[in-house]
């Protein structure tokens, strides 16, 4: 999945200067993002590659997320703590 600025090129200042950047919304869904939902707290938030990619919405395709104040490299063992986190029981999408 590829995000608005990736598909349209933007990039520097264009992309930066972006509310769906900053914000790391989708514009079509519109969608909540993790870091929101469980209430980061700035630090963590920051040190989190869902929020550095901007991928708040879809955070369990990501490896290396901060999840419950740990870092997880292996995929699996990702997908376990996230089954049972409620940001992705309530929002997955089935694809």
């Amino acid at each position: 999945m590829k995000n608005c600025w990736e598909i349209k090129g933007c990039s520097g200042s264009l992309r930066d200067s972006c509310v769906v950047y900053i914000e790391g919304m989708a514009p079509v869904t519109g969608g909540v993002n993790c870091w929101d939902y469980l209430k980061c707290e700035e630090t963590k938030r920051n040190n989190c590659c869902a929020y550095q990619q901007r991928r708040g919405q879809d955070c369990w395709k990501v490896t290396s997320t901060l999840c419950e104040g740990i870092t997880i490299l292996e995929f699996k063992d990702k997908m376990k703590l996230c089954r049972k986190c409620e940001f992705f029981v309530k929002h997955a999408k089935k694809s």
